[in-house]
């Protein structure tokens, strides 16, 4: 009989709720110690500028006062099981947001304080920790004034290439309401009262900024307690209004988590938001997608079949067909993923985790460099006041952004790890000019999920994709080498399959520079090699691109 229920458990273990298409296990790789923690803010970026994606956590809820704290990978996607590092303040910490927000080359953490020190009596407030060049400030420089605020987000609100900070407001559980709130970014300094104010007062708990018109500027959205959830949109010069443009109908209230992404096929912009209905609600995880401009209001276009104590959510490309996936994860509940399709997701979850935790934020980044891709991508701009540009895929890290022909600095562009978003300065960007962007992706990002059960830790799930297949992905449907690399005088691209069409190759300095580009027609193709003269650039790294209406691909050219 033991031999049987062992037989049971492990099949149980490798088939329960999972896809052949999705790499991850049902049970997850690392857990860290709980050590008490009640984690609920998550990021993943390098702190310690060592290349390697850290893991930054927000712990305190509206339970108990604890710190902020860093799990420093150890340079092959390992991580020890207790924080390498931790603030000295402790409060109810919220959710976090990760971004270099003064332009030194290093990535800073803001934090939203849900509630004061005495508890639901107090309010909380919004605290930056600045980065000094590879430690985060053991008490944050910046705090705003008081306020209650769950969560904040950072994007670039007002079109000026910096990173500004948006937040929640209220607290929904003695139904105070308040305003969502930005602060802007004035040279890596913030007032510590917001800048812009919705124009009433409402209780959010999550926030995230997105091109939802398809404008080229930052919109904004809230997903609310007992009330719509609502969109304030930019315009043309990258004003978002105070008053909202779009609100949710239907049973929309009692929403928890939300993100904002790509949709389908047809790539339509929508905000997936997940219902927890412990004050009410019917509880469902719902889409709002905006195929057709911004209504005035709409329902959800897709509604989850399960109803619970929904939370953290997230939107990504799982199973590398080119669709959004969504995952989310709920209070003492799975992780579950919907598969996309063309128009939405599967309506059953394609994937159930065998974990049972109180699940508060779900993030994707490559932590052992497993996957990782570098990509080159173009853009017209059209319209005029286009400065917010939409990547392929996720972004691990920005490498080189150029405009048409002059390449520009970080001091005029910025971007969020795990978002595929750029936003430069608008005032650098005219209609007519082409927006190249040298990043890296990857294709077998980890999923990370912080944990507010003290008796458990957070969780890392590794991805175990094995990249053999044809995908959607075009960038992956031909590979080349080059030779020699290191090379001087000249390089042979070599292709790996004939083809049929014009290629354009271009190469580009990792500064953004556009040093070269050269055209092959079809008819040259024979050989599969193509000779590049390289005599005029001097030393360096570069990226170089293959690209024509069939594919593109990227690798990197060291020449010597």
């Amino acid at each position: 009989m033991k031999k049987l229920i062992l037989i049971c458990t492990i099949f149980l273990y490798t088939t329960a709720g999972s896809s052949q298409n999705i790499p991850y296990p049902v049970l997850p790789d690392w857990e860290s110690s709980p050590n008490g923690h009640i984690a609920t803010g998550l990021g993943l970026a390098d702190i310690n500028g060592d290349g390697w994606k850290d893991i930054i956590a927000a712990n305190g809820n509206d339970i108990q006062r604890q710190h902020l704290v860093v799990y420093y990978n150890q340079g092959d996607g390992n991580f020890a099981l207790n924080p390498d590092w931790e603030s000295a303040d402790i409060d109810y910490h919220g959710h976090l947001a990760v971004g270099d927000l003064n332009k030194d080359g290093w990535m800073d953490v803001a934090v939203s304080v849900y509630i004061g020190p005495n508890g639901f009596n107090s309010p909380g407030k919004l605290k930056i920790y600045f980065n000094n060049e590879g430690v985060l400030e053991e008490t944050p420089s910046f705090e705003s004034y008081d306020f209650y605020t769950f969560s904040c987000v950072m994007g670039d609100a007002d079109g000026d290439g910096d990173l500004d900070i948006a937040t929640t407001g209220g607290e929904p559980y003695n139904n105070i309401m308040d305003n969502g709130k930005i602060f802007y970014n004035n040279n890596g300094n913030f007032s510590n009262e917001p800048e812009w104010s919705s124009s009433f007062i409402f209780g959010s708990m999550d926030v995230d900024f997105g091109d939802l018109d398809q404008n080229g500027k930052m919109d904004l959205a809230f997903a609310t307690e007992s009330s719509p959830n609502y969109l304030f949109i930019a315009d043309n010069e990258g004003i978002i209004s105070n008053t909202p443009a779009w609100q949710s109908i239907g049973n929309t209230n009692y929403m928890n988590s939300l993100d904002i992404g790509e949709i389908g096929e047809d790539e339509v912009m929508g905000i997936v938001m997940t219902g927890n209905n412990q004050l009410g609600g019917d509880g469902r995880v719902k889409l709002y997608t905006f195929e057709n401009g911004i209504p005035s209001e709409s329902e959800a276009s897709w509604v989850s079949s399960a109803s619970g104590y929904w939370s953290g959510v997230l939107l990504h490309d799982i199973d590398l067909d080119g669709i959004n996936d969504l995952i989310y994860g709920g209070w003492w509940l799975p992780m579950k993923i919907h598969l996309g399709n063309s128009e939405s997701f599967h309506s059953t979850p394609d994937f159930t985790s065998l974990t049972s935790s109180v699940v508060e934020a779900i993030q994707i980044a490559d932590l052992n460099k497993d996957g990782i891709k570098v990509s080159m991508e173009s853009f017209a701009v059209t319209p005029q006041g286009k400065s917010v540009f939409y990547l392929d895929h996720p972004i691990e890290f920005v490498s080189g952004v150029v405009i048409s022909d002059f390449g520009i600095g970080p001091d005029y562009y910025c971007y969020i790890p795990g978002k595929n978003w750029v936003s430069i300065d608008k005032e650098i960007v005219a209609e007519g000019d082409t927006v190249y962007i040298m990043y890296e992706y990857s294709q077998k990002g980890d999923i990370v999920i912080t944990n507010w059960d003290s008796s458990k830790g957070n969780y890392i799930f590794y991805s175990d994709t094995t990249i053999t297949h044809n995908s959607g992905y075009i960038a992956n449907s031909i590979d080349f080498n080059l030779s020699p690399n290191p090379a001087n005088d000249y390089v042979k691209v070599g292709l790996h399959q004939a083809l049929k069409s014009d290629v354009c190759i271009t190469i580009m300095h990792m500064d953004g520079k556009l040093c070269k580009q050269i055209d092959y027609p079809a008819n040259s193709l024979g050989e599969k090699t193509l000779p590049i003269d390289i005599h005029d650039l001097s030393q360096g790294l570069y990226i170089i691109r293959l690209e024509n209406n069939q594919f593109s691909a990227t690798k990197k050219l060291i020449i010597n």
